[in-house]
């Protein structure tokens, strides 16, 4: 019997707690009905966000989905014809005019200047003096130099298979390939002529006729995605920011209803859990609404391809529930209402940017899990780990590779641990943080 009435008891509090949930949630959709120039801004930024972020992916966003391309022969290492450089090279001594003599018997570098200076410091002076591209070779000693070119077009900008840009392209019928730059653009030509220079002083053997043959050949490169660079990235910004205005209103909302109604609810006898609960709900169902939208961008602009509807939302998604517990937090610690939406959204900006060292895999792995603590870079992380997957879809060892589709399960796991965690910080610092009443 006293099991019982232990039951009743306990429904009537679950039922009281859903009670003062419901109506603190009617009493804040009333107060979005009555401010409605306000509840009008913020649909508006939101929707105006939202709006951007497809004309970039609609207008600027380039999705090159790459076939598969046959091995191709580059020609042979004395094949490169370019007349726009001179040589020049220090320190000027003996072995290094020799070594120098020899290069400039290579068949590609007749007629080219070469200039010898005594330190590399010097060298500066062939800026002023030329218009013209400076190959310029500094020797540590005999067998060791470094190749440095002003105009820097000689070597690929771009690390293959370390960004989502495309490493290769078929235009016109041609194959070209960042790496090949390399072989057209001289590298390997400067490279393998004083090579064979070296050899010849050293040895007394001549090589150049065999390193000038040798024949280059781009291998075999199976189908690829990869998306249009920069424009990417401000896509993925647009993204991070998306949920902004809603998050910037609730941290306001949230900071100034914490000083006039946390005594009232004392007062009458009400659980502070029903308050969060209730701002929570509300923007809960603004951000499912957000994330919808996002998601159908993302999947119609082929940002992500592999990766269904369901698994962007839910990342969208999460990302906005999470970013609801971090404004609560927020406003327990900063009692400004405007100072606490600005810190928000300069912290989920801050955030969210770092993680695109993520996307350009600038970052070891233990470091970059740490970092998803923070739920702006865990969204931005998840984001390059779907871009990763459509670009290494192909990858031999795709099962191995740190961007395994079990992984972005394990960011959209982290980005409901940051909610939790953001949510017990918040009623703890609640608690015994002192308030002004």
């Amino acid at each position: 019997m006293s099991h019982q009435n232990n039951w009743v008891k306990m429904s009537k509090r679950h039922i009281s707690m859903g009670q003062q949930t419901w109506a603190l949630l009617c009493k804040n959709c009333l107060k979005k009905w009555r401010m409605k120039r306000q509840t009008f801004l913020e649909w508006f930024f939101s929707f105006l966000l939202v709006l951007f972020t497809y004309l970039i992916s609609s207008n600027l966003h380039q999705v090159i989905d790459s076939p598969q391309m046959s091995a191709m022969e580059l020609g042979h290492v004395d094949h490169f014809n370019d007349s726009n450089y001179a040589i020049a090279f220090a320190p000027d001594s003996k072995t290094t005019r020799e070594i120098m003599h020899k290069v400039a018997s290579a068949p590609f570098m007749k007629g080219r200047t070469i200039i010898g200076w005594p330190d590399e410091k010097s060298m500066n002076e062939l800026d002023l003096n030329y218009s013209i591209d400076s190959v310029r070779v500094i020797f540590n000693d005999t067998f060791s130099y470094h190749l440095k070119f002003s105009w820097g077009h000689r070597i690929p900008k771009i690390k293959e298979h370390r960004d989502h840009s495309a490493h290769c392209q078929a235009i016109n019928g041609k194959i070209t390939c960042k790496s090949s730059t390399f072989w057209e653009k001289g590298f390997v030509a400067f490279q393998a002529a004083i090579n064979a220079a070296i050899i010849e002083i050293t040895t007394n053997h001549s090589v150049m006729e065999k390193l000038m043959s040798v024949t280059g050949i781009n291998m075999k490169i199976l189908p690829f995605v990869a998306q249009g660079g920069v424009t990417t990235d401000f896509f993925i910004f647009f993204c991070i920011i998306s949920f902004s205005a809603f998050i910037y209103n609730v941290s306001v909302n949230v900071t100034q209803e914490r000083q006039c109604i946390k005594p009232l609810m004392t007062m009458m006898g009400l659980q502070e859990s029903a308050f969060w609960l209730s701002w929570g709900l509300m923007y809960a169902g603004f951000v499912l609404i957000m994330a919808t939208l996002m998601a159908l961008i993302v999947k119609s602009s082929q940002v992500v391809i592999v990766a269904g509807f369901v698994m962007v939302f839910t990342l969208f998604l999460l990302y906005g529930l999470s970013l609801i517990p971090l404004a609560f937090l927020m406003s327990v610690l900063i009692r400004k209402p405007f100072l606490t939406g600005l810190v928000v959204f300069l912290l989920t900006v801050f955030w969210g940017s770092l993680g695109f060292a993520a996307l350009y895999r600038h970052l070891p792995a233990f470091l970059e899990w740490t970092l998803c603590l923070l739920s702006p870079f865990a969204f931005t992380a998840g984001m390059a780990q779907l871009i990763h997957l459509d670009y290494d879809i192909n990858s031999n060892d795709h099962l191995n590779s740190s961007n395994n589709p079990h992984l972005i399960i394990a960011t959209l796991f982290m980005l409901v641990f940051d909610a939790v965690l953001y949510l017990v910080l918040t009623l703890y610092l609640n608690k015994i943080l002192p308030s002004k009443y």
